[in-house]
Order: C-alpha cells, then sequence, then structure tokens
C-alpha cells in the first residue's frame, strides 16, 4: 500500500493537536492512535494450524504479524483502516531486528522507552519514507522518547509482565530469536481496508484473523451492525475469501463468562442458530471456541487463571446439508 508522507506528517499533528476526544467512542480513521502491543491473549494462535499458511490479520499494534512469523506462516496480509499502523510494523520490524530481547523490551516498554539513541540503532532496518516519518516524529517531540510514549500517537500501555504473557514471541529469548529469524522468510504486505470490505478481493486465505472488531462493528456508538448483519457478513462476504476448510477468528471476548460482555448475546446464541439459503438448510459453517487465560482489561491487573478470554471461530467445512421442505 502507499504511504503518503507529507499527508501523514500533516494529519498526525492534526490528530495530536486535538482539543477533545471520545473517551468511550474509539477513533478508528486514518489517521489515529497506534497500539503499542496486543490488547489480546494471542497464546490462542498455539492452538491453530500456522505453519505454511497464507493468513490475514488485523495490523493492529503487529503482534499478530509477529506471532504468526514465530509459528511458521507462509504470508500474512496486514490489514487495517489506520495507516499508521504501517509506518509502526515498520518501526516494529526494525527494532526487532536491530535489537537483542532484553533491548527490544527495554525498548518498547521498559525504561528506555522509545529512547532516541536506541532509535538511531533501528534507522537502518527502515525504507527511507519510514526514516523521514519517524524522525519528524522524534523532531516534533524535541527528540524525547518519553514524550512520544506519553503522546496521544499511543495507546497507554500495559505493564511488561502482561505484554510477554499476552505474546508467545515474547515468552523467552529462544521465541524472540527464532521470530527475528523466520520474519524475512514470510511474505508481508499491507492494505489499507475496512474489514467490511474483506470477501471482495480473489485471493484466498487459510485463515482470517478479526481480532475484537466485532466488539466496534456492534457497538451503537461505533458501528451500529446487529449481531444478524455481523454474522451474514462472515457468511456470504468474509467466507468468499476463505480456503476450503480455512478458519476465520470472527470474535474475541473479553474476561469469558462475566457481565464484561461487550457484545451482547449473540455470541452464545452462535452455536445455537440455523441459516437458509436459497431454500437449503446448510450446516456446513462449523462454528467452535477456544477458551485462554484472560488478557487484562488494565494495565495494573494481575493476570490469574480464573480470568478467562474466549475465542470465536468460523470453519468453512461441508459437513451436512438437508433440504428444507
Amino acid at each position: 500500500m502507499e504511504f503518503n508522507l507529507q499527508e501523514a506528517k500533516e494529519k498526525t499533528i492534526e490528530f495530536l493537536s486535538k482539543k477533545s476526544y471520545s473517551l468511550v467512542r474509539p477513533d478508528f480513521s486514518k489517521y489515529s492512535q497506534v497500539y503499542l502491543f496486543t490488547t489480546e491473549n494471542l497464546s490462542y494462535i498455539d492452538k491453530l494450524d500456522i505453519q505454511n499458511k497464507d493468513i490475514l490479520t488485523v495490523t493492529g499494534s503487529f503482534d499478530q504479524c509477529l506471532n504468526l512469523a514465530y509459528k511458521g506462516c507462509k504470508s500474512v496480509c496486514n490489514f487495517d483502516v489506520n495507516v499508521l499502523t504501517v509506518a509502526y510494523a515498520a518501526f516494529k520490524y526494525a527494532a526487532l531486528k536491530a535489537f537483542t530481547y532484553k533491548e527490544y523490551l527495554e525498548f518498547l516498554s521498559g525504561n528506555n522507552r522509545l529512547d532516541y539513541h536506541m532509535y538511531l540503532r533501528i534507522k537502518p532496518y527502515m525504507n527511507f519514507i519510514f526514516q523521514e516519518y519517524w524522525d519528524f516524529i522524534y523532531q516534533t517531540f524535541d527528540y524525547s522518547g518519553t514524550s512520544i510514549f506519553a503522546s496521544r500517537l499511543f495507546d497507554t500501555p500495559k505493564a511488561i509482565e502482561q505484554i510477554i504473557s499476552l505474546n508467545p514471541y515474547l515468552r523467552n529469548e529462544n521465541n524472540y530469536n527464532t521470530t527475528k529469524q523466520r520474519i524475512d522468510s514470510v511474505a508481508i504486505k499491507f492494505e489499507e481496508k475496512n474489514v467490511l470490505e474483506i470477501g471482495q478481493s480473489d485471493e484466498l486465505y487459510d485463515i482470517m484473523l478479526f481480532s475484537n472488531l466485532e466488539t466496534y462493528l456492534l457497538d451503537e456508538l461505533s458501528g451500529g451492525m446487529t449481531s444478524e448483519e455481523y454474522i451474514n457478513f462472515i457468511h456470504n462476504n468474509a467466507s468468499n475469501q476463505l480456503k476450503e476448510n480455512g478458519i476465520i477468528q470472527i470474535a474475541y471476548q473479553y474476561q469469558y463468562r462475566t457481565k464484561v460482555n461487550l457484545t451482547g448475546n449473540f455470541l452464545k446464541n452462535l452455536f445455537h442458530k440455523k441459516y437458509k439459503v436459497k431454500g437449503i438448510d446448510y450446516l456446513e459453517k462449523k462454528y467452535r471456541k477456544i477458551i485462554i487465560t484472560g488478557s487484562p482489561l488494565w494495565s495494573n491487573t494481575e493476570i490469574t487463571s480464573d480470568v478467562q478470554d474466549c475465542i470465536y471461530l468460523y470453519k468453512n467445512e461441508l459437513e451436512k446439508r438437508r433440504n428444507v421442505l
């Protein structure tokens, strides 16, 4: 995808200069806040067959892609409406290539967060246009990594222990070095795209990861879709780009089995719903769920085994078909 450097500079300053913004309604626009690290527990990727697979995923913090590379995928197409995620992906890739495990964590989440002198070490691993963008960011904040880190450019980070626990590629130094070794063998590309545009291309994928986008699509303030509209989108649109036996991670539910359920009841009803297409009842779209240790919603929350999150998967598998009278 094309990254318009001049526009990115102008829109970043405009975004950072906003006098007011909503703490309730997320700003998912072309130039908006970037996530430093995932907010989900991506250990569920360990339970999927990633080896040599073609995968479509939300760009976000770029952690999905890095974890997929660690697990040995063949290709990753990263999509996002926020083009600043591409600039951050280049930044994070460069940090991975330049730093040791400890330096990487120190630079992105430790006491030397975004330190300018450490930044100079990663610059050679970025192409010129992203070097220019990040030089501009450092100049804007008087070369203070602390000021950049505290700005609206990035979300509020989690504690380093939480970051490690949520990312298999960061669990230990060996995993990190494996990711560093494998990343360049993965065919990685980026697309500026809304999730609802998926299904309009001929490119096919083994796995699609939609993160927790369903939360915002079904929220009245940000998306306004009904649960039926979202499931129909999965069935009739997104699945068009899914290979046979392919999987879509359609939802991520934080704090499963608690009252903190931003997606309402549609996930619980998902496994009991029947769908009819042109007079035929198709039981070919198989759903299943993966329950994992919960991701803390706040940086000061301790991760405990009694808090669980749930991943909902849709599988493009023909199981049974019967005529409906």
